[in-house]
Formats: C-alpha cells, structure tokens, sequence
C-alpha cells in the first residue's frame, strides 16, 4: 500500500490519510510517498509501518547514527537540520491553528537555530544491560521495553561519552552485574551531568551496595568529581531516580558557569540540557524585563533564570514547589551575592494571590512542565492582572492551548522559537504577552 506523507507529527512521525483516516508512520518525512504496512487500526486513527521509500524528500539526509531508526530518540536526524527547523516551526503554526484558529503568523519570529546540532546533551540518562559479561548503555525504544544498545549517543557531548565508557569499563572490573528483577540486584541506570571537565556520576541500583573499593575506583576516573547512589526497584517508574539518593564520595554538587554567574546543582536539579542553547533562551528573557519590574517567577527550579533577571530588574520573587530547589536557589542567590530575590516553595496558583496582595507584579515568568498550564493556574492568571506574561514552554501544543484561554485578556506580541534539541521533534518557544488595556 502507497500513501504520501501530508505532515509530521508532534512526535517526528510523518503523516498521510487513507479514506481520509491518518495514518502516523514513522521514518517518514512531509510529501514523501512511502509503501507501508498497517499495523494498527482503530476507528480514529490507524499505524503503518515504512517498508520502502517510493519518492524521497530532497530534504532528506543518511542518519549519522546506526541505531536511530530503533531508539526513537533523534526522530528528525533523517532531516536537514534547516529543514527540521521549518517542521517544528510548521508544528507550532499548526498547534495554533487547531486550538486558537486566526493566528496572526508575523508574530513568529525566527527560529534561535542550535550552533552545535550534534554533541549539545550535558547530561545523560541510560539504561545499563549485560551482553556478553560486559555492561552495555543503550536506550528503550519509544513507548516499549525494547532495550537499543547504544555505544555511542551523539547528541551527547564528547565528554559525557568518555566518561561514560570508562565508568563502564571500571564496574565491568570489578564485575558488577547489570540490574535484574529477580535478585533486585545491580546496575540499573547510569546518569552523568558534566560541564567542560566535571562530570556528577549517579549509578541507580537495586538492593545491593557498591563496595568502597568500587567507589574509590570510580573517583579515579578522569573527569569524575563526584559518585551518587540512587535506589530504584520499582518495576513501573518513568523515573530513573528512585527515592532514596546516597552521595559516596566526591562533591555534593557541580557548578555550572553561564552567562555571568555560578550554579551548584545536585543530581536531581533540573537544568537545561543544552548550555548554549540555555544561554540564548535566558538572555531572549532578561531582554524583555525592564529595570523597574517587579519579576514573579512561577517555576523557578534552582534558580536560573531568577538571578540572571534580578540583575536587571528592581526586584525578583521566585516561586517553586520543590523545597530541595528551593533551597538550591537560596544557596545559588548567596554565592553569586544577589539580593534583590527572594525564593520560597509553594504551589504557585495558590501562593500567586496572596504574593498579589503585598506585591505588585509587573512581569510574569513561567515556565511549565510539558503538560503546560493547568485550569486553576489559568483562571488564577486571568484574575491577577498582571501587566505582561511570559510564558516559556517546551511543547507549542499545550502552549496554543493554554493561550487560547489567556487570550481573554491578554495579547501576543511575539513568539520566538528556538531550537535546543536538534534531531529531535522538540522545540523550545517564548510567549511574550501582555495584558490587553481595555479588558
């Protein structure tokens, strides 16, 4: 069966309609006419699985990478990097299509391209399997349990990568065992932060402890400044990390240098993935902060974003509903000597009025989860009147959807995408609005 992929999915997948059904396959790029076959059918939509290419995209390139068509990772490295660009850019359009309707497209500035479209990962998280007595990293293909061995992930930096293989190479020394269920033994995940020439290493285990003789040997590593255990044997955590996080040996926290100032961050701390790319984002935001503003930051994690606008703006309040963020934060305000912050942990749709009452708010920073916004955070936002929102997400999906309901009081001023995990569907926008006047 032929079929001509009209469009790509959200996923990277392309799309094209049988009896005007969609149907998603991927491997597959906008206008190419592909033989596939089903295998998935249902009454709204079906899957087909590519088993020639009849016409190929002229945008379409060899992936670099042997195992892309099984990992599910790097979706859009059969691409052009210009070409993904205009794919996400086209995704985004389409977004604001379906769920705000009339959308002034002008407003879209252009995409922030990614300078360094491979090697921009400073953090890895793998799964770890036994092959042949030896311990092997990988991935878990999209959605299943089928483990992809992945020697070398190249959107990984090259440092992350050395490491990674000598931390392998020394467990594999002391013959440690890749996890299992059955003994709820052994290594179950290896997760490396770095910057330039320090890396953080956590290796998630089972009920077994690592001997110190182990731990030494890692220290040894070059790059390594500090070990962390984490405990998982839970079958169904999406979550690498389990509950329980043991720091062996080494540094408690590793810093970050970017864009002028210094952050410690523990394993768990969320930071973006890619610093460069983090750099533009952040600058783009302090941009749009004024001298005198009064800045709320509504997921303000350790602190990022809040400190480097506080050296702008008269004053910055940093809300987060992670207490160990918080606390990092706090921690990140003293070693850079800012002190017009303040952070304080809370859910931020039920802190938001009662900061309202004792401050006045003039700019708005939020950057959700990729669920976005949820209904009682919206409706706190559309009574709080503050003057201008930004809003920065990381899925143009739930972002058109969430403006949808802001639009009742707010207008967008511009949209500015940009492109920080190149080889992937992902996008990254900035939602400048403000507050309509006569609302």
């Amino acid at each position: 069966m032929q079929v001509k992929i009209e469009k790509a999915g959200i996923n990277g997948e392309g799309i094209g309609y049988i009896d005007r059904k969609p149907v998603f396959i991927d491997g597959v790029l906008p206008y190419e006419i592909a033989e596939i076959r089903i295998t998935e059918t249902n009454e709204k939509y079906m899957k087909g699985e590519l088993l020639r290419l009849v016409k190929p995209s002229p945008f379409r390139v060899e992936a670099p990478c042997p195992v892309q068509h099984e990992c599910g990772g790097c979706a859009l490295m059969i691409a052009s990097v210009p070409h993904q660009e205009k794919l996400k850019l086209d995704n985004l359009k389409q977004s604001l299509i379906k769920y705000m309707g009339d959308v002034d497209f002008r407003l879209i500035k252009p995409m922030v391209s990614n300078p360094v479209p491979l090697g921009y990962r400073n953090m890895l998280k793998l799964p770890v399997k036994s092959e042949k007595g030896k311990l092997v990293s990988g991935l878990y293909s999209t959605n299943t349990n089928h483990f992809v061995k992945a020697d070398h992930c190249l959107i990984h930096s090259d440092g992350l990568e050395t490491v990674k293989t000598a931390v392998l190479a020394c467990l594999d020394d002391h013959h440690e065992e890749a996890f299992s269920f059955e003994s709820m033994n052994g290594i179950r995940y290896i997760i490396l932060r770095g910057f330039e020439t320090q890396f953080q290493l956590t290796l998630v285990v089972g009920n077994n402890v690592l001997s110190d003789d182990v731990i030494n040997d890692l220290m040894k590593v070059p790059g390594i400044a500090s070990v962390y255990l984490s405990v998982n044997t839970d079958r169904h955590s999406h979550d690498p990390f389990g509950p329980i996080l043991i720091h062996k040996a080494g540094l408690k926290t590793i810093p970050v240098f970017l864009n002028g100032l210094r952050y410690e961050l523990s394993p768990t701390a969320f930071f973006q993935l890619n610093t460069v790319q983090a750099s533009a984002l952040f600058t783009k935001i302090v941009n749009l902060v004024k001298i005198e503003d009064v800045v709320l930051d509504a997921y303000c994690g350790v602190g990022a974003m809040s400190l480097l606008m506080a050296k702008k703006a008269k004053k910055v309040i940093g809300l987060e509903i992670n207490k160990e963020s918080v606390k990092a934060a706090i921690e990140n305000a003293e070693i850079n000597k800012i002190t017009n912050v303040d952070f304080s942990s809370g859910d931020v749709q039920k802190v938001l009025p009662l900061v309202l009452k004792t401050e006045k708010i003039s700019v708005l920073v939020m950057d959700p989860p990729r669920s976005g916004l949820s209904a009682p955070m919206i409706e706190t936002l559309l009574n709080s009147n503050i003057p201008h929102l930004i809003y920065v997400s990381c899925n143009p999906s739930t972002l058109a959807k969430n403006m949808a309901e802001l639009k009742k009081k707010y207008e967008i001023v511009s949209l500015t995408p940009f492109d920080l995990f190149t080889q992937s569907p992902l996008c990254e926008v900035i939602a400048d609005l403000r507050l309509i006047k006569s609302v």
